[in-house]
């Protein structure tokens, strides 16, 4: 798809990309634009993740609250990458696959 794409077209596939948690980059290759103006578009439609949701995508796991003191804790005066910290707590567990 080299072809820009314009109106419903673009909306429909920005829209469904975000339900689906699709990544960015490529709802973006999908319509042939860059990420900068897929996030102005979706911006406009309202459908943009709020800064939680982009870090739980991000991260590949939810973190509960009752948890997230000891998460941001063991991040920050630990030194441990977010999958380690994550093990650490119980919230998933040691062979959980990875996104990379």
């Amino acid at each position: 798809m080299n072809a820009k794409l314009k109106g419903e077209a673009r909306r429909k596939i920005i829209l469904d990309g975000y339900a689906k948690n699709e990544p960015l980059k490529d709802i973006a290759a999908k319509l042939g634009c860059s990420l900068a103006s897929l996030k102005v578009s979706a911006s406009k439609l309202g459908c943009t993740r709020t800064p939680k949701e982009a870090a739980a995508f991000r991260r590949g796991f939810h973190i509960p609250e009752q948890k997230r003191q000891d998460y941001y804790q063991l991040m920050v005066a630990g030194q441990y990458h977010a999958r380690e910290c994550a093990v650490i707590l119980g919230i998933i567990p040691v062979n959980y696959p990875s996104i990379e």
